[in-house]
């Protein structure tokens, strides 16, 4: 893949070249075999450069800072803390539950890739000029995504949260039908005899919270005309920065386990993979540059088409 080709993606592949996890690994090692006693302790003592099976890291100190309150959890692993309120019950693909290493592991892991491949995604997303997350589901030709023919969606859905609701200037359906399902559910929502998505795009409180729903044709209102920016780039939705390349090392599933205490908390099965969705023109362009840094990770690449 020729350089010229990429260079609108120097900064997003220059961190795709250098992921974090194999240093945080490192950590892991010389806090748990070593002398030190707290992780804060090991990060002060990476002043030098480190090299780690061919990958060459000038400052690791500075380069794992931002991770280090979540790096504190290895402290459960040699039981010099407590697990959490908010930690998981943790199965592997058997349903059979992982020793307590493993899931602090996989916790922590899960954690630090989706705040790095957050700002791999900015650094991507920007340059690429692509749409097609903006936007409903559409029958015409997309030269960015390469999509031909009529999609098989009737909408998109953009979640949100209460406070970010206020970013958009558009009709709201909040009532007693609405909350008692989801976007998802058999039986669509229907407004005035129609189902929801046949209407134009509005907000709408469902069961699981706020939506921006997008029906065929549509496009976010805060999508510039002009310059097909987002006008909110700043302060847009969280949602809207998660990236197309998803730390996929744990997966939330439909069940609950009862902690000891009786209190319910949710199941999660660990994965080991990184999630590329195919849709995205970068994520087409950097094949190469995303399966090797999911396997310098330690992970498995998953490639993967989102709108069909």
């Amino acid at each position: 893949m020729g350089s010229g080709k990429n260079i609108k993606f120097t900064e997003g592949i220059k961190r795709l070249k250098q992921p974090i996890l194999p240093l945080v690994k490192m950590v892991e090692f010389l806090y748990l075999t070593g002398p030190c006693k707290t992780v804060s302790e090991v990060l002060g003592r990476l002043t030098k450069p480190v090299t780690l099976e061919g990958l060459y890291y000038e400052n690791p100190q500075q380069l794992l800072q931002p991770y280090e309150s979540v790096m504190q959890d290895f402290a459960v692993i040699k039981g010099e803390k407590k697990l959490t309120a908010g930690f998981p019950f943790i199965v592997n693909e058997k349903q059979v539950p992982l020793a307590r290493r493993q899931s602090v592991e996989c916790w922590v892991m899960q954690q630090i890739l989706d705040r790095e491949l957050e700002d791999i995604n900015s650094m991507l997303c920007g340059p690429c000029g692509c749409v097609l997350c903006c936007t409903g589901p559409d029958s015409k030709f997309d030269p960015l995504s390469g999509f031909k023919g009529e999609m098989k969606q009737e909408y998109f859905e953009i979640p949100l949260t209460d406070i970010e609701v206020d970013l958009f200037a558009l009709a709201r359906v909040d009532n007693g039908e609405s909350r008692a399902r989801t976007a998802q559910s058999s039986h669509a929502l229907h407004v005035n005899h129609v189902a929801f998505y046949k209407h134009e795009m509005a907000l709408y409180h469902w069961q699981n919270g706020w939506s921006l729903i997008l029906p065929r044709g549509a496009a976010c209102p805060q999508l510039a005309e002009d310059t097909k920016r987002c006008m909110i780039y700043t302060k847009r939705p969280e949602v809207c920065r998660k990236p197309q390349i998803f730390p996929f090392i744990l997966e939330k599933t439909a069940e609950m386990a009862k902690r000891s205490d009786g209190v319910q908390i949710p199941v999660y099965m660990a994965r080991h993979k990184v999630l590329a969705v195919w849709d995205c023109p970068y994520v087409r362009e950097l094949q190469d540059e995303i399966g090797a840094y999911a396997e310098m990770s330690g992970l498995e690449p998953i490639f993967k088409r989102s709108k069909t």
